[in-house]
């Protein structure tokens, strides 16, 4: 009665001669078959064969698209909590040594250092000395510390260091940052 597809698809309605999308008009209708029933056959013949060619170029575009999706979930993983906590480490200093960088010295602050570093000064020292940025020294005249101002041109301003006898103390941002540095490296090493 009709043709066996490779697909498991039976067409009942063109001859067995008759190739898949080739019209059937060569096909002599039979006593009872008119021509439009031949034409209804041929358009459905047609629009089967349309039908799987617009499926099978879906189903292409979805392996296409399931590709694309695991490539995009490959770029999402989870980088290493180290090389992040490294990253964020060295904005964090960054960003610091910006501040401080920008930050104008506060005398207030720069005379509270000073008094606080030379509280570690005997009183029979007489070595002992606070070294401070030239520029710092000029915003510190008039003002009685108790130990010895030095001129040094090494000294980041806003940094005081006291040394004496028996070795040397300081204090300022410069000493922050390092402390904050090695914070956030002990924090690398537990993530």
């Amino acid at each position: 009665m009709g043709q066996v597809t490779s697909g498991g698809f039976r067409n009942l309605f063109t001859p067995a001669h008759a190739a898949p999308g080739q019209p059937v008009h060569d096909a002599a209708p039979e006593s009872g078959e008119d021509l439009l029933e031949q034409a209804r056959i041929e358009a459905f013949t047609l629009g089967f064969e349309e039908g799987s060619r617009v499926t099978a170029d879906a189903n292409a575009a979805d392996v296409e698209a399931r590709r694309r999706l695991a490539e995009a979930l490959e770029l999402l993983a989870p980088a290493p909590s180290g090389m992040l906590s490294t990253m964020l480490s060295a904005t964090v200093v960054r960003l610091v040594e910006q501040i401080v960088g920008e930050v104008e010295i506060d005398i207030e602050r720069l005379l509270q250092r000073c008094d606080s570093v030379a509280a570690f000064i005997e009183d029979h020292d007489e070595k002992g000395a606070l070294h401070l940025h030239p520029d710092d020294i000029v915003l510190l005249e008039g003002e009685s510390i108790g130990v010895r101002l030095v001129a040094d041109g090494t000294m980041q301003r806003g940094c005081v260091r006291l040394e004496t006898a028996d070795g040397w103390v300081e204090d300022g941002p410069d000493v922050r940052l390092s402390r904050l540095r090695a914070l956030l490296d002990d924090m690398e090493g537990k993530a």
